[in-house]
């Protein structure tokens, strides 16, 4: 089992990944609000790009992890598409946001949808990693209420293994 200080490390590389995504997410909509505000003209090009990067920045962020060797190629796919498709989710509420409160509003949606999808994936991991933890800590205890029933004077036996009554 990792050290607590592993854990940590682990957990805290994994929120920099959230905060970049975010932005980039956020960073989408950006366009849109500076078409509306006149500070760029209308082209197609610039909208696939928004839309686009994203997803590139997770693709190669990924891929970079597993050429430098900190994660295995099914890790590095498996963490991209769980990070695609938060992203996908936050750029489809900010959609949603932009066409009910204008472009202003997508930013924020997005931004936030993206945030309460990875605190409600922490939450849920915290769960799952106690109850397995309980699980283990419960096989222990019962695991050592087996060897404390030894006869008097014989000494413990591995698990598993138990002592015959003689008549």
């Amino acid at each position: 089992m990792p050290a607590y200080e592993d854990l940590l490390k682990k957990y805290a590389k994994r929120k920099r990944d959230t905060v970049m995504d975010s932005v980039a997410a956020g960073l989408s909509y950006a366009d849109n609000v500076a078409v509306d505000f006149g500070l760029l003209e209308e082209s197609g090009l610039i909208d696939s790009l928004s839309i686009a990067a994203p997803f590139a920045v997770i693709a190669v962020t990924e891929q970079m992890k597993v050429i430098l060797g900190k994660k295995t190629g099914r890790a590095g796919l498996g963490d991209a598409v769980q990070r695609i498709v938060k992203t996908g989710a936050a750029m489809g509420v900010g959609a949603l946001a932009g066409l009910a409160g204008g472009p202003v509003a997508a930013i924020p949606a997005s931004m936030g949808t993206r945030a309460l999808l990875s605190r409600y994936k922490s939450k849920t991991l915290l769960g799952i990693r106690v109850q397995e933890r309980t699980d283990r800590l419960r096989a222990l205890n019962r695991q050592r209420q087996e060897r404390v029933n030894v006869p008097e004077g014989r000494p413990m036996l591995p698990v598993g293994m138990a002592y015959l009554e003689t008549v």
